[in-house]
């Protein structure tokens, strides 16, 4: 049996509990749970490129123990797999769902070589354009980054990739920031802006890092957005209502 095979049985028990049929069978119910668990272990230790030597003494169990688990013939208690979890860089809710991360590195693949090209030519227009805005020739652009006329022209028709030392000397010289030739409207782009995005999350105070992770508050966050997008004026007017109120 396949692991989808086993996760579309996983399924089906649900279905069969939601509709209230006759009772499962929970020993099935048990070792279907058991080897989906064992995959994703496996397949996130091999993701981490850990062999199951190191990833048994950094759990504190022994080998045999870690094997059992990965052919789903024992499961780990909540704690222990909580130690897999954090020695793996896995969230602990992978293990709650039926995919594995190679089906997620699958799906996130791009054309590089296309990738590239569309890339270049973007970044090349998009240096044109500040290059305009600050109303610099490209003779005097070259001169700043101490590069040829001829490389200006290549590097904005996209016929030649930019390094990226020569790229920061060339936004510095044109007023922006190397973030403004960054990807954000691709597959590529989303996943590192998701990064940045997780970096700056980490960096919070414990207490406001678990309000913003909280689905919970996602109302409060949503709030607070349309608050931000407000007018002083407008933000005023709130206020006086709700001073109004509580008078």
């Amino acid at each position: 049996m396949s692991f989808s095979d086993i996760a579309a049985r996983l399924r089906q028990h649900a279905d069969e509990k939601a509709i209230k049929e006759a009772p499962r069978n929970f020993e099935e119910l048990y070792q279907l749970r058991a080897r989906i668990l064992g995959v994703l272990i496996r397949d996130a230790r091999q993701a981490a490129g850990m062999s199951e030597d190191q990833c048994a003494e950094r759990v504190g169990v022994n080998v045999e123990t870690l094997t059992q688990w990965e052919l789903g013939k024992t499961m780990p208690s909540l704690p222990q797999l909580e130690l897999v979890a954090y020695t793996l860089s896995v969230p602990i809710s992978h293990f709650w769902g039926t995919e594995t991360l190679l089906q997620q590195s699958e799906g996130q693949r791009v054309q590089t070589g296309e990738y590239v090209t569309l890339r270049n030519r973007l970044i090349g227009a998009l240096l044109r354009a500040a290059r305009e805005q600050v109303n610099l020739t490209p003779e005097q652009l070259a001169g700043e980054a101490g590069i040829s006329a001829g490389d200006v022209t290549a590097f904005e028709l996209g016929q030649r990739t930019i390094p990226v030392p020569v790229l920061t000397t060339l936004a510095q010289a044109c007023r922006v920031s190397l973030s403004y030739f960054l990807e954000d409207g691709n597959r590529v782009g989303q996943a590192l802006a998701l990064q940045e995005d997780l970096k700056a999350i980490a960096n919070l105070p414990e207490a406001m890092r678990h309000f913003v992770a909280a689905p919970v508050n996602q109302s409060y966050i949503e709030l607070a957005m349309k608050l931000s997008q407000m007018s002083s004026g407008e933000l005023r007017g709130i206020a006086e209502a709700l001073l109004n109120i509580t008078l």
